[in-house]
């Protein structure tokens, strides 16, 4: 599999997308494995592994050990034993932006630890109330929105379902006052029908099938529908190594 390629191994692909000045991909890696952690299980640091650069890409894991009890019975005494486990982010670096796959803990980690490499600014893209009215004008099939009025509107959160184009018409939602939380549907790709949903604070879900294989360029096409003044086309986009549509 390619370096820009992602195999979705289960039936949801999510990630969250974050800025980073990069000039130069090459030189941003070489700073990353000069100046970054190393991740090591014996001094129990989180850090970089397995990372790799290539076509103007950088892609690796960013992981920390979590340390977790559990609770059992021991002589019909509650006992309570430490147990500790890796936990991991995925992320890809590209010049326009960065995508991160995989547990939210080292994900924060990871953005302090490419800001104190870099000496750069690391900013979570999150999404305004434009760009969340431009996802509802873009899905084919609205599944959910989840509607959020001011803090003293009797009706603080609506959750509604089915095709919303006039909802905002609706007496449980404070006209022009109010933000949109987030929303579910279906939309139209270059690698045919999938299920979106998008949050305000920046987290995208693609629901597809298992094993499918999508690239940067399919996830910058998702990113544009997003946030874009115009939709991005629906062309032939190349789906390397995939061999089974979406669903």
């Amino acid at each position: 599999m390619l370096i820009d390629e992602v195999e979705v191994q289960g039936a949801t692909l999510s990630f969250r997308c974050l800025t980073l000045p990069v000039e130069d991909i090459k030189a941003t890696f070489d700073t990353l494995m000069e100046r970054g952690d190393t991740f090591s299980i014996e001094t129990r640091k989180p850090g970089f592994h397995d990372c790799d650069c290539d076509s103007g890409i950088i892609r690796g894991y960013y992981s920390n050990l979590h340390t977790f009890e559990v609770e059992h019975l021991v002589d019909d005494l509650p006992v309570k034993e430490s147990f500790v486990r890796i936990e991991s982010c995925e992320f890809i670096i590209t010049p326009i932006r960065i995508y991160v796959m995989g547990k939210p803990g080292p994900a924060k980690l990871l953005e302090m630890a490419l800001s104190g490499a870099t000496g750069n600014h690391v900013e979570k893209i999150e999404f305004d109330l434009d760009c969340m009215h431009k996802v509802q004008s873009r899905v084919t099939v609205m599944k959910s929105i989840v509607v959020e009025n001011p803090k003293d509107n009797p009706i603080r959160r609506a959750r509604l379902s089915g095709h919303m184009e006039e909802y905002e018409a609706l007496p449980i939602i404070e006209s022009n006052n109010h933000e949109i939380n987030s929303i579910s549907g279906q939309i139209e790709t270059p690698l045919g029908p999938m299920k979106l949903s998008v949050d305000k604070k920046g987290k995208i879900s693609l629901g597809v099938k298992k094993g499918m294989i999508i690239n940067v360029e399919n996830m910058n096409w998702i990113f544009d529908l997003i946030t874009a003044d115009e939709a991005p086309a629906i062309t032939a986009l190349a789906q390397r190594g995939a061999e089974n549509a979406p669903f």
